[in-house]
């Protein structure tokens, strides 16, 4: 349904159609890598040149949600946006959810951009680097949490209040 915010009768119907797109993209593609690197923890041999490639791309789809991101929080924060409407309608989901999530949903991209330098620094010894290996999977796990809880407290916001 992210897909329809493009047609959504508001002025920021680009910025909030090209976020939702992107994060809607970002999280499934998390939880597909998070599949992947599942067996990584466990400390199973992984094909790593396959696993960079997901590495690079989930990273650009984090930094495309938290740059489209950042362009509709704009809006948000705006003059009789969403944020005023829900701190005089529901305070309490803003000041605890709303504020988690700001801080939260940024984490992704650092933390995929420091596993993608790993994956592509230590290319040679990653088979025989238990440490590095296991920062890999938990980073990305860590990352999937962070992506999903943004992307259902999201879901609850365009619900309450469109951009």
């Amino acid at each position: 349904l992210c897909g329809f915010d493009f047609f959504f009768p508001t002025a920021y119907s680009l910025q909030a159609g090209i976020h939702g797109i992107s994060a809607i993209t970002a999280v499934v593609f998390a939880t597909l890598l998070t599949h992947r690197v599942y067996p990584l923890i466990r400390g199973v041999k992984i094909n790593f040149d396959s696993l960079r490639l997901w590495v690079m791309i989930a990273t650009g789809l984090n930094l495309l949600g938290a740059i489209s991101g950042n362009w509709i929080y704009m809006r948000y924060r705006g003059q009789d946006g969403p944020r005023d409407w829900i701190l005089d309608h529901v305070p309490l989901f803003h000041k605890v959810l709303m504020e988690f999530k700001e801080f939260v949903t940024l984490f992704p991209f650092p933390l995929m951009l420091a596993t993608t330098f790993i994956l592509f620094y230590y290319k040679t010894v990653m088979q025989f680097r238990r440490d590095l290996a296991l920062f890999v999977g938990i980073s990305i796990f860590i990352s999937w949490f962070f992506l999903a809880f943004g992307f259902v407290v999201g879901l609850v916001l365009a619900k309450l209040r469109f951009v």
